[in-house]
């Protein structure tokens, strides 16, 4: 009964293995090497993460799962490598079915013979860094610099020929036209209109009277726009200026604006002619004596 159950055992046990090889069995110091573990059934993997003792884990696949007739296959690739010489080792690995008869896999990292001297290797200097070609890419940000720098100094070198063809503005001067000669125009055009021969005696004695003050404030230097008759007579009065005539003119002006008064026109005439005669008698020196 015992043989029964013992050959009937038999079969589970052998599904279950876990194969452990590598790709090279020597290697130099430094060198990397493949090693994969599988299980197929019901063990799993064993977990490995920095080192299998003296050997360096350097980085491990992920774990490669096939089904294939109701049996299981794991698979998991580590690479690995060794920096002392000697004989290591791949240590076994237990079952989780309880078999541990795996095989240890020894690794022997190759090393220069006794017999080779360092004189005997030859040893040469360090490379300096290689020049690689300069891409396109790389020579692009200073192609378009050198453009637009290019066409900056062209606007600018056309900008200064431009100038230098330009003739020279010429300011215009325009003259200054005294006080005493704009009254005097105005005096000439306002003959011409002939407005107390139209019947339009306050429009012409308010026109006369806004030419003569306005002479009086500009060239005479005293305020006389909105100034009572009698004021302006006094202030000209202490400068030395005769008003006697120019206070008729202004107060026969005042009774034609406000008091609706209509002088004759012998007033008229001499009116005017008062205002004219104030000016030339008043105006800068020197114009007198261009005049004579």
């Amino acid at each position: 009964m015992k043989a029964l159950i013992y050959l009937l055992l038999i079969p589970m046990f052998s599904l279950s293995q876990v194969v452990v090889s590598i790709d090279k069995d020597s290697i130099l110091i430094g060198d990397q090497f493949q090693l994969r573990i599988t299980s197929i059934g019901n063990d799993s993997l064993p977990n490995l993460n920095d080192s299998i003792g003296s050997i360096e884990i350097l980085s491990k696949s992920t774990i490669d799962s096939i089904v294939q007739e109701n049996e299981s296959k794991l698979t998991q690739n580590y690479t690995l490598t060794i920096w002392n010489g000697g004989t290591h080792y791949i240590p076994s690995f237990k079952h989780s079915s309880g078999i541990t008869d795996s095989i240890p896999i020894v690794v022997s990292a190759m090393t220069l013979p006794d017999s080779v001297s360092l004189n005997q290797i030859m040893i040469k200097d360090i490379k300096g860094p290689m020049d690689s070609p300069i891409s396109f890419d790389e020579l692009m940000p200073y192609l378009i610099g050198l453009f637009i720098l290019a066409i900056i100094i062209f606007l600018l070198i056309k900008f200064i020929k431009k100038q230098k063809r330009q003739p020279p503005v010429k300011k215009v001067v325009e003259p200054i036209i005294p006080p005493h000669q704009i009254a005097i125009d105005k005096l000439e055009k306002l003959k011409t209109q002939q407005l107390w021969q139209n019947g339009l005696v306050k429009i012409y004695y308010s026109e006369l009277s806004e030419i003569i003050r306005t002479y009086i404030e500009h060239g005479l230097g005293t305020p006389a726009m909105e100034i009572p008759t009698n004021d302006i007579v006094a202030q000209l009065h202490q400068k030395g200026i005769d008003t006697v005539s120019l206070n008729e003119l202004l107060k026969l002006a005042d009774l034609a604006k406000f008091a609706k008064a209509m002088p004759l026109e012998v007033e008229n005439k001499n009116s005017y002619q008062i205002a004219l005669d104030f000016i030339y008698q008043t105006k800068p020196t020197e114009e007198k004596n261009d005049l004579e």
